[in-house]
C-alpha cells in the first residue's frame, strides 16, 4: 500500500512540475514605449510606392506606436488583425472596441502594409538587416495575420476614427492588454528674440569696422566716377557718326547697360548649397536606443505635429529638443526631421544643411539616414550637382531594404521649390558690384569715321 502511494505522489509531481515551470517562465515578447495620436491620413504601400490614404468619413485615424521585441529563444505567434483592438475611454458608452485596419513600421514616419494581401502571399517590410514585419492570410476568408521578422521592430497600428487629447486608449494585442493615453496638444513656442525689423530700429554709433567699410565704399565710388569721366572724355574725342545714325542706337545701348547693372533682387544674400563629404556617405548605421535625453518630450511632441503636417511648429519643437539634449542617435533623427519640415516649407538651403547634419552624426541610424539621402538625391539632381546626387542615391540604396520611395506629389513640390532656389542663385551671380564695374570699364569696339 505504501508503495502504491509513493508511486502516485511521484506521478503527480512529474505532471505538475512542467506546468508550474511553464506558468512561471518569463514572457517571450514585449511591447513597450507605447504612444497614441490622431492623424488625418496614413501612408500605405501600393505596389512599390507609398500613397496617402484618408478615411472615407474624413475624420482621420487613431495611430498607436511602440517597440515590439522578442527575447532570445522566445517567439511571437502570428497575431490576427481583427484580434488587435482598441477601446477609447471617451467614446460612446457601450461602443464596441475597434479592430486594426493596418499595421506597419516606423521609419522616421509610420509606413503601413496594405491589407489587400492575396491568399498565401506575404507582404513584407524590412528595416535594416535584422528586422522587419510581414502580413499574410491562409485563405480568402481567413483574417490577415501579423508576423515579426527579427528581434525587434518599431510597430505602427492604425484604427479607424480619431481620438481626443486626454483620452485613454486600451489596446489588446497578442492576448495582452495595454493602456496608453493621448497627450495634450503642445503649447505654442514663444520666442522673445528680436525680429529683423526690431533689430533695424536699434540706432547707435557706428563701429570702427563699419566706418572703414563706408570709407572704402566711398573710395571705390570715387575711382569709378573718375574712370567713367575718362571714358566719356575719350568717347567724346572720337569723330561722331552722322546724325541720322547716332542718336537712337546710342540711347538704346545706354538703356541696355543700365538694365544689366540693375540689382536682381535679394538673391545675392542666398546661401550656397552644402556639398557632400565622405563623412556623409557611410553605409553602416547604429541601432535606435532609448530616448532618455532632456528633450524627449519636445521630440515626441514634434513627431505628432509633423504627422499632422504642422511643419513650423514641428521645427520649433525639434530645435528645442536638440537644445535641451538628446541621445546621439535621436539627435541625428531630429536633424533629419527638421530637414523634412524645411522641404515642406520650401526652404531648400536649410533643408540641405539639416540633412547633411543628420548624415554626419556620429551615431546616425538607418531611420534618419534614409529620408535624408532620398531627399538630397532629388535636390542635388535639380541643382545640377550630379556627383552629389549619385552619392546620396548610393547611401539610400544601402539602407532601403523595403523599396521605400518618396510620394510623387511631394517630389514635384520639392523640385519646384529647388528650381526656384536655383534661379535665385543664378540671379545672384554676378553681384551688383561686378555688374557696375563691368559697365564702367566697358570699352566699345573701335569704329572708323565715315
Amino acid at each position: 500500500m505504501a508503495t502504491t502511494a509513493l508511486a502516485l505522489v511521484g506521478l503527480v509531481v512529474a505532471i505538475l512540475t512542467p506546468l508550474a515551470a511553464a506558468q512561471s517562465s518569463p514572457e517571450s515578447w514585449s511591447l513597450t514605449g507605447l504612444t497614441a495620436q490622431s492623424v488625418p491620413a496614413i501612408w500605405m504601400r501600393d505596389d512599390n510606392d507609398f500613397v496617402r490614404r484618408t478615411p472615407p468619413d474624413g475624420e482621420g485615424f487613431l495611430e498607436i506606436q511602440g517597440r515590439l521585441s522578442v527575447q532570445p529563444g522566445g517567439r511571437l505567434d502570428p497575431v490576427a488583425l481583427p484580434e488587435i483592438r482598441a477601446r477609447i475611454s471617451g467614446s460612446t458608452p457601450g461602443a464596441k472596441p475597434q479592430s486594426a485596419v493596418a499595421v506597419g513600421v516606423s521609419i522616421a514616419m509610420c509606413r503601413y502594409l496594405s491589407p489587400e494581401t492575396r491568399v498565401r502571399e506575404v507582404s513584407r517590410m524590412a528595416v535594416g538587416k535584422d528586422g522587419g514585419l510581414g502580413v499574410s492570410r491562409d485563405s480568402a476568408s481567413a483574417p490577415l495575420k501579423l508576423a515579426l521578422e527579427g528581434p525587434t521592430v518599431d510597430l505602427c497600428i492604425a484604427f479607424a476614427g480619431p481620438a481626443r487629447a486626454g483620452d485613454i486608449v486600451s489596446l489588446e494585442f497578442g492576448g495582452r492588454a495595454f493602456t496608453v493615453s493621448l497627450p495634450e496638444p503642445p503649447k505654442p513656442v514663444v520666442s522673445f528674440a528680436k525680429t529683423d525689423a526690431e533689430k533695424g530700429l536699434d540706432f547707435g554709433l557706428p563701429s570702427a569696422r563699419t566706418a572703414a567699410l563706408v570709407g572704402l565704399s566711398l573710395l571705390v565710388l570715387g575711382v569709378g566716377a573718375f574712370a567713367f569721366w575718362r571714358w566719356r572724355a575719350r568717347r567724346a574725342s572720337v569723330p561722331a557718326k552722322p546724325a541720322e545714325s547716332s542718336g537712337e542706337p546710342e540711347r538704346e545701348s545706354d538703356a541696355a547697360a543700365e538694365h544689366a547693372a540693375a540689382p536682381e533682387g535679394p538673391g545675392a544674400e542666398l546661401a550656397e548649397p552644402g556639398r557632400v563629404c565622405p563623412e556623409h556617405c557611410r553605409t553602416s548605421f547604429v541601432r535606435v536606443g532609448a530616448n532618455v535625453g532632456a528633450g524627449k518630450t519636445d521630440f515626441e511632441a514634434a513627431l505628432r505635429v509633423l504627422q499632422a503636417e504642422q511643419f513650423a511648429e514641428a521645427d520649433a519643437l525639434l530645435d528645442a529638443a536638440i537644445t535641451k539634449g538628446l541621445p546621439a542617435s535621436f539627435e541625428c533623427g531630429a536633424w533629419s526631421l527638421r530637414g523634412q519640415a524645411a522641404v515642406s516649407r520650401g526652404e531648400i538651403p536649410l533643408a540641405i544643411t539639416y540633412f547633411l547634419k543628420a548624415l554626419a552624426g556620429p551615431e546616425v541610424t538607418s531611420q534618419a539616414a534614409l529620408p535624408a539621402a532620398m531627399h538630397l538625391a532629388v535636390i542635388y539632381d535639380v541643382l545640377g550637382l550630379r556627383a552629389d546626387s549619385q552619392r546620396m542615391e548610393t547611401v539610400a540604396k544601402a539602407v532601403n531594404g523595403a523599396g521605400i520611395t518618396l510620394d510623387p506629389e511631394a517630389i514635384k513640390r520639392m523640385q519646384r521649390h529647388t528650381q526656384a532656389y536655383r534661379k535665385a542663385l543664378r540671379a545672384a551671380r554676378p553681384t551688383g558690384l561686378k555688374a557696375l564695374l563691368g559697365r564702367i570699364f566697358h570699352r566699345p569696339r573701335a569704329t572708323s569715321a565715315p
